[in-house]
């Protein structure tokens, strides 16, 4: 593999920090994530502002309080419920698989409380 030492001005660093650790990885390997699509021509990365991402996650926690607590066979009956759409071609079965699992984990324990 290939090393490249970078200089990036302090928001554009700010805002990869960000957005890799709403992902849950390390900056450098969002870094490569974002070079391959942009290289791929099929997607392009946008900054959402810190502050619609506090008014969506406020909007979503006020849902959950109004929802309240659920039991575990309606988060499942939630769960089937979801639009369902397919991955993106260039995405491996094992990825897709542990996305899944990761969302039905977060939604799972956002609902539960």
């Amino acid at each position: 593999m290939n090393e490249v030492t970078l200089h990036l001005p302090k928001t554009l660093y700010r805002n990869l920090e960000i957005l890799a650790e709403n992902e849950g990885i390390p900056m450098p390997q969002y870094i490569v994530y974002v070079l391959i699509r942009q290289t791929a021509g099929e997607y392009t990365v946008r900054v959402v502002p810190e502050e619609d991402v506090s008014r969506q996650k406020a909007a979503f926690e006020s849902l959950l309080n109004k929802w309240g607590k659920v039991s575990p066979s309606e988060i499942d009956e939630i769960l089937d419920r979801r639009e369902s759409v397919l991955p993106e071609a260039e995405l491996s079965s094992e990825v897709v698989a542990e996305l899944k699992s990761r969302i039905d984990r977060k939604f799972r324990h956002e609902i539960s409380g």
